[in-house]
């Protein structure tokens, strides 16, 4: 078991953050009708979901003749479900060209990612408070059902797939999920944001902040985002890290993230 990194200038920094990404994704091809499949050489999976996140691969490290392979592999998977799948490019990613090659091939870059970390030490101990606005975390099937659903709509994913999603989230009991953290926001009472906490590889990682349109500007997603970063800390960890969307990069920057390396997305 890697032990705890203890600053973001860490050497190992870079691959921790692409473990602790595979964990948190990884956990939905254990689910039930899911696909996983890992390898010293490629891992990735596949559920079936209408949506490119929740398909593709996770890490590759391949030789240059092994990635038309593999590509065709994949793409025998999407034809067989119908549904689309990424590829995620990061900075250990190799070959150093697997971008270029899978160009070639025909995929295109979907999204540009910053991938970002903190020391916790720096994270404010008492985030602002929002008038009749709490956070907690998930602990049934149901839960884990509402979770997925404010997830969707405040990510915006197409409502045709939302309730999918909440399907898939519900089956997830593996040990590995159930070593994740799920939080809802609830403002009024009404559920109005997501965010989870993975904390893998000797860092911990933030993903799926989100919140429904109705509910933005009001510091929601800071807060999100700052309270699971606070309980990391809480239990050891030194370094957050995450993965920033355009709408939710402001608001990492002003919580004290820096830019630490990128991801690019194919489909």
């Amino acid at each position: 078991m890697q032990g705890i990194i203890e600053v973001t200038a860490s050497d190992e920094l870079l691959n921790a953050l692409e473990s602790n990404r595979i964990a948190y994704w990884s956990a939905y091809g254990r689910a039930k009708g899911s696909t996983l499949i890992a390898t010293p050489e490629i891992i990735w999976f596949y559920t079936g979901i209408q949506v490119p996140l929740f398909n593709g691969v996770l890490s590759a490290k391949l030789k240059p003749n092994d990635v038309r392979v593999t590509l065709d592999n994949l793409q025998a998977k999407i034809v067989e479900q119908r549904a689309p799948a990424l590829w995620w490019i990061g900075p250990r990613t190799t070959p150093d060209n697997l971008g270029s090659l899978l160009e070639q091939y025909g995929l295109q870059p979907a999204w540009e990612l910053p991938g970002m970390a903190i020391d916790l030490e720096a994270v404010e101990d008492q985030p602002k408070t929002i008038s009749n606005f709490t956070i907690e975390k998930v602990s049934s099937v149901e839960t884990q059902a509402l979770w997925a659903r404010i997830c969707a709509v405040g990510t915006g994913f197409p409502d045709r797939v939302t309730e999918d999603v909440a399907r898939l989230e519900a089956t997830l009991t593996d040990p590995e999920y159930k070593a994740q953290h799920r939080y809802v926001g609830f403002l009024n009472g009404t559920p109005v944001a997501t965010s989870a906490l993975v904390v893998d590889s000797g860092i911990a990682g933030i993903y799926a902040v989100a919140t429904i349109p109705e509910a933005r500007r009001q510091g929601i997603g800071r807060m999100m985002t700052v309270m699971p970063l606070l309980e990391a800390r809480q239990l050891g960890y030194r370094v957050g890290v995450l993965q920033a969307s355009p709408m939710g990069f402001p608001i990492y920057k002003a919580i004290g993230f820096q830019d630490v390396c990128s991801s690019t997305m194919l489909d």
